[in-house]
């Protein structure tokens, strides 16, 4: 069986690889579009590799934001170009998100993330809120959702080392109480209304906001937000944390913080979890799914209502790896494999089923 996966979002991003390689011990053979053709990227990329199915991830790839004169000329280009694409294979689709970061504004979007939905043979989401809320907002049937845990992130970083070796690496120090957030700084994870809080309300814990920025302006309103607070250390990046620098990270703090707006899957809050981090997130965010109840995991309504009080229950708390097995198990990637494949083969009979239904009618 050959599938593209569509993009190409490997670098900085482990999931598609985590599940190529699991999908490799099932006979499927990935390849990945990683060029990027003008006219129609979708279909010129797809023709070249003749895959038996086509996966698409972030479609959004396709319809980009550029901050240039093509912006809505990508937007309002890509049903088409999906349109074609899917005359010549099935498409599938992975809904990491309800909507693309950022853009849930943005003229055009909602219509493509609807066509893209309601055109894929088949839809797998994280969760079953996920699926329900893909059923609500675009309609899709439910017999096309399949619901496939994200997988474990942490497969290829190993156990966490000590926490006074990785405080040392880090320059943290020994006693603190450390909280992270870590990930890409981006305007729709709300660390600028936790940096803005945490001055706000003087919290005595060390607050580490660590990852790649967004935009240089975002950071600088992060920077002018925590200006003389020694409790907040901002370590803003340009390039993407690699596997070894996480696992440093992750190995040293007390809990992890999600103050995300809106959000379909948390890839960080999910690492978090295999690594027996507490984390605290927001009960806004019902389609995350971090098998729950678990005392590592801690919805706050607000933060301005019950934060506070269970930050401290968070600090108290000790990160367990060995707590985490679990959820470790639960989104093992063999598993995740094992129900793409399922729904792969699914797409490809009824696809038979049908050229062979249109042959005999002719």
């Amino acid at each position: 069986m050959r599938v593209l996966f569509a993009p190409d979002y490997r670098v900085g991003l482990p999931y598609q690889d985590l599940l190529a390689n699991a999908l490799s011990k099932r006979g499927v053979q990935v390849s990945f579009l990683s060029n990027y053709r003008r006219g129609f990227p979708l279909l010129r990329g797809t023709r070249s590799s003749s895959p038996e199915i086509v996966h698409l991830h972030w479609p959004e790839k396709y319809f980009a934001r550029k901050g240039d004169w093509w912006d809505l000329f990508r937007v309002y280009r890509y049903p088409l170009d999906y349109y074609l694409t899917a005359r010549n294979q099935p498409i599938v689709l992975t809904a990491h998100n309800l909507l693309p970061h950022n853009r849930d504004e943005e003229r055009g979007v909602f219509r493509n993330v609807g066509v893209t939905a309601r055109g894929a043979h088949a839809v797998f989401v994280h969760s079953l809120e996920a699926r329900r809320q893909m059923q609500v907002t675009f309609g899709v049937a439910d017999k096309r959702l399949h619901v496939i845990p994200y997988g474990d992130h942490a497969v290829t970083m190993g156990p966490p080392m000590r926490q006074r070796e990785a405080r040392t690496k880090l320059g943290l120090g020994a006693g603190d109480r450390i909280c992270l957030v870590f990930g890409t700084v981006s305007p729709y994870k709300g660390t600028d209304e936790l940096i803005k809080f945490w001055v706000e309300a003087k919290i005595p814990h060390q607050l580490v906001v660590v990852g790649p920025i967004f935009s240089e302006e975002f950071a600088r309103r992060l920077h002018n937000l925590a200006a003389g607070c020694p409790a907040i250390d901002l370590r803003l990046t340009r390039e993407l944390l690699g596997e070894s620098e996480l696992r440093v990270w992750l190995s040293a703090v007390d809990c992890s913080i999600f103050n995300y707006r809106e959000i379909f899957t948390s890839g960080a809050a999910a690492l978090a979890r295999s690594y027996g981090i507490p984390l605290l997130i927001p009960s806004r965010l019902t389609a995350a799914d971090l098998m729950e109840p678990h005392p590592h995991v801690l919805r706050f309504e607000a933060l301005d209502i019950g934060f506070c009080r269970l930050l401290e229950q968070a600090l108290a708390t000790p990160c367990s790896y060995d707590l985490a097995r679990l959820w470790r198990e639960y989104t093992n990637w063999q598993h995740v494999a094992d129900v793409t494949f399922a729904v792969y083969r699914e797409v490809l009979c009824a696809e038979k089923s049908d050229i062979g239904s249109t042959s005999a009618n002719l």
